[in-house]
């Protein structure tokens, strides 16, 4: 038996009975005992186990500690409306997939006319259509599309494994796809939680136009720097590239024929969702009721509705996306448990109630005080990217927000909601 590998979840569990046995230690109460207990031996495990099983572990144990009732569990944790958001996302994105409008896409924006004979030119509209599809789709639903195009392309091309131009693509398609995360809400799960920490934490929503106007030109600029360090830095040889690559390139648009009547109907339910998810702050000075309306019902409504139709309407007496696929293809559950947990765990870090808010205020607020809020964003900046560098992103994001969010909100600190979405 591989003892190491029991060395982490230990810990995490040594931890937990060591909180859940001490009595309370000001400022927490025994309630507050208990949820750093189990958030603590969470993230151990999250760390060290993944991010899966966990989850739903953190779940069992609020109720089985008696630190919550399970119906209060189960209600603020799988009822909160980002795990539908989520899955739903995950529907419509996996629609785009498995119609071929994502591959369609991909290889229109590499045979433009401009791209023939230009392999820098081919490169960069490969990696832009690589940033742009990121936008809706998740890094790694995003990175099997491309790499899928582009692996047998290379092959032909006589690039093998571990030639410079070869990795060079693939690292690009990587690259591209997290410089996309920023560009929109739905881009990341980190970007969605932000969201709704923000509005539970500061009473500010963070609309998807005010997201857009920020994310889009950052990711751009990121891209940018990804193609000079690509064509000034990295230098590829790019000859064997350039002779063959828009000849592939033709070939696969061609051999893709005309556009499907389910590849429209695909990419048009995700436009008229998204439409729905901009028209409340677009049409609220003339259309009040309608921008009202879609404000009551929250964003995973549209988004829920548009997955659906996927599943209801058929061409050629085949659904665009079968239920079946959207559940087990397309979804991921790891990444829905851990949304259900963070949205519970998230809260109840928060509540003043267990007195983790009060113990943190005081470790850190005299660092705050202190500190100008420029240094403190640096600060808050540097601790998330090389902590994700160890654990999983959106848990190295939840520990950095849960503690210099609401210590700079507490201090006065600048702006705490460009904190939390640098953070994010």
């Amino acid at each position: 038996m591989n003892f190491r590998k029991w060395i982490g979840p230990g810990i995490g569990v040594g931890i937990l009975l060591t909180f859940l046995i001490l009595p309370p230690i000001e400022p927490l109460t025994a309630f507050g005992m208990k949820i750093l207990g189990i958030f603590s031996c969470t993230v151990i495990w999250w760390i060290t186990v993944g991010i899966g099983y966990p989850s739903f572990l953190c779940l069992a144990l609020l109720a089985a500690t008696g630190a919550m009732t399970s119906e209060d569990v189960f209600a603020a944790s799988m009822g909160n409306w980002l795990v539908f958001f989520i899955i739903a996302v995950m529907g419509l994105s996996g629609g785009l997939r498995h119609s071929g409008f994502s591959r369609r896409f991909a290889v229109w924006f590499m045979s433009l006319p401009f791209t023939k004979g230009r392999p820098w030119m081919l490169i960069t509209m490969l990696l832009f259509a690589c940033s742009l599809m990121g936008m809706v789709m998740s890094l790694t639903a995003n990175c099997i599309i491309f790499m899928a195009i582009v692996a047998p392309m290379l092959e032909e091309m006589g690039y093998k494994k571990g030639d410079k131009f070869a990795a060079t693509v693939m690292m690009g398609i990587a690259w591209a796809s997290t410089a996309s995360f920023i560009m929109t809400p739905i881009a990341s799960l980190g970007n969605l939680l932000a969201i709704g920490w923000m509005q539970r934490d500061l009473n500010y929503t963070v609309t998807f136009p005010q997201w857009f106007l920020w994310g889009i030109p950052m990711g751009i600029l990121v891209f940018l720097i990804l193609l000079f360090v690509y064509r000034f830095i990295v230098r590829p040889d790019v000859k064997k590239f350039a002779e063959m690559g828009s000849q592939y390139v033709a070939k696969a648009k061609k051999e893709m024929g005309a556009i499907r009547p389910e590849e429209k109907i695909a990419a048009g339910i995700f436009l008229l969702v998204i439409i729905c998810w901009l028209l409340p702050d677009m049409v609220k000075t003339f259309l009040p009721n309608v921008s009202e309306y879609l404000i009551t019902i929250g964003r995973a409504v549209p988004a829920l509705i548009g997955a659906c139709f996927l599943c209801l309407i058929k061409v050629k007496s085949k659904p665009v996306l079968r239920f079946e696929q959207w559940m087990r293809d397309y979804t991921e559950w790891g990444t829905v448990a851990l949304v259900a947990a963070i949205a519970i765990m998230g809260g109840l870090i928060g509540d003043p109630q267990t007195g983790i808010p009060q113990l943190l205020t005081s470790i850190f607020q005299p660092m705050a005080t202190s500190l100008p809020f420029f240094a403190f964003l640096l600060l808050a900046l540097a601790w998330v990217t090389i902590q994700t560098n160890a654990m999983s992103n959106f848990v190295s994001m939840t520990l950095v927000y849960t503690i210099m969010v609401p210590i700079a909100s507490a201090a006065g600190l600048g702006n705490p909601v460009a904190l939390g979405v640098e953070i994010s």
